[in-house]
Formats: C-alpha cells, sequence, structure tokens
C-alpha cells in the first residue's frame, strides 16, 4: 500500500489487524515493523495523527511484548519530537558535510587503487565512504568505474545525496540498482518501504521505481530464480 501511497488505508489495515490479532498474543505481538512505520506514515503524508491511533493499538497487546511496547514508546517520543524523525532512512545525514575518515574502518582501503583491491575490500570502500557520508568521493568512484555500492543501505545512502542535489533520474537509477540487493530485515517486509515514506527518497521514487519493485521478484522471492545479489 505505501508504494501505491495509500497510507491512510495502510494505517487502517494495521489498526484492524492488530485489534483482530493481538490479543491472542499471536506472533504479531513479536513484530513492530510494518505496523509503526503504517500508523508515522498516514500522519506525514495523509494527516492522520499517529500517537492516538497507536495508543488505541497497544491497549490491544498483551503487557511486555515487543509490539505494545514500541508503540507506546513512539506514543511518548511524538509528545516532543517530529514525527518524521522516526520515519525509516531518518537518520541519513543527506546534505550533512563528509567528516574526516580518520578512524573509520577501511579508511586506508580508500586511497588505494580502487582497481586493485579485491572484492571483498572494494565492499569495505563503500562501506567507509558511507560512514564518512563522504558522498562527493562516492560519486566520483561510481563514476570513473560504473561500479555501485553491493548494498542495499549504502544505494540508498547515495540515492538520497542524489535527490538531495536535484540529480532525479540518477537518484532513480540508484535506486533500481538496489532492487537486487535488498534483503529484508523481519518476516513481515515483503518491500522495502523507507523509499516511499521518507520525504527526501520519496523524490526519486519515481514512477518507473515503483513499477519495477512492485513488478519484479524481490529479496527472498528472486533468490529462488538464482543466487542472491551482492
Amino acid at each position: 500500500m505505501s508504494c501505491l501511497d495509500r497510507f491512510a488505508e495502510a494505517a487502517d489495515l494495521a489498526e484492524s489487524l492488530i485489534a483482530l490479532d493481538a490479543p491472542a498474543g499471536r506472533e504479531l505481538c513479536n513484530q513492530d515493523m510494518p505496523f509503526d512505520s503504517a500508523f508515522l506514515a498516514a500522519e506525514v503524508h495523509a494527516a492522520t495523527a499517529a500517537a492516538p491511533r497507536m495508543a488505541a493499538a497497544a491497549a490491544h497487546v498483551p503487557v511486555g511484548r515487543v509490539l505494545g511496547e514500541r508503540l507506546r514508546w513512539l506514543c511518548d517520543q511524538l509528545e516532543r519530537r517530529p514525527v518524521e524523525e522516526f520515519l525509516p532512512g531518518s537518520l541519513k545525514p543527506w546534505g550533512s558535510p563528509a567528516q574526516p575518515l580518520d578512524g573509520v574502518i577501511g579508511a586506508h582501503l580508500v586511497e588505494r587503487d580502487y582497481g586493485d583491491l579485491a572484492s571483498h575490500e572494494k565492499r569495505v570502500v563503500w562501506q567507509a565512504l558511507a560512514a564518512a557520508n563522504d558522498f562527493p568521493r562516492a560519486r566520483a568512484l561510481a563514476e570513473a568505474t560504473g561500479e555501485t555500492p553491493g548494498q542495499f543501505a549504502l544505494c540508498v545512502w547515495m540515492a538520497g545525496w542524489y535527490a538531495n542535489q536535484g540529480e532525479i533520474e540518477r537518484g532513480a537509477e540508484m535506486l533500481l540498482t538496489a532492487h537486487g540487493r535488498w534483503w529484508p530485515y523481519a518476516k513481515w517486509d515483503a518491500l522495502p518501504h523507507e523509499i516511499v515514506l521518507h520525504p527526501t527518497l520519496r523524490l526519486v521514487a519515481t514512477d518507473r521505481v515503483r513499477k519495477h519493485y512492485l513488478t519484479r521478484p524481490i529479496g527472498p522471492e528472486a533468490e529462488r530464480s538464482g543466487p542472491r545479489p551482492g
């Protein structure tokens, strides 16, 4: 639903599912995603207040379970912090200056000839550049080598930077590249939802990107037809 911008309906579905299933204390109560994101996104993108709905949903969850604790914690936090801070991807430092590489794992590899590095060393180079938020060097490396990060999160980091720079097509291409490198963190995950929930990433989540994510096998489904990317 998020990929289709049906944020209000996603929150309605989360609320009704929790009310129906949570009182029995089954597996749903051990999850927080995607329910928390559904409520938060509905406030940001559909003007539906999250805190009251999360408090009502938490009341259906047995005490001490992950879902209820997460929803109650968010309700408390939203009294003093903006809801956007809790959307997936909110900690990405797009627009912030690069930091020194001193002390960053893999910093010594950044200065070496990229073409001489082993594949695992190249992976560490991308991780080091992202850790330092050094998009200029990451961009230069991508343009010089034709390669991109081998991890979904790092591709998303670069896509967000392209969005920040107003380079929509480059950002969209990076999200298309990221598709083959995604893997779910939780059993409820069917698609990576930060690309349509975070305001910056939404700029590069073009119609072509959304169609690709909605119509191509991804994650475990894609693995059945071949080896896992990355």
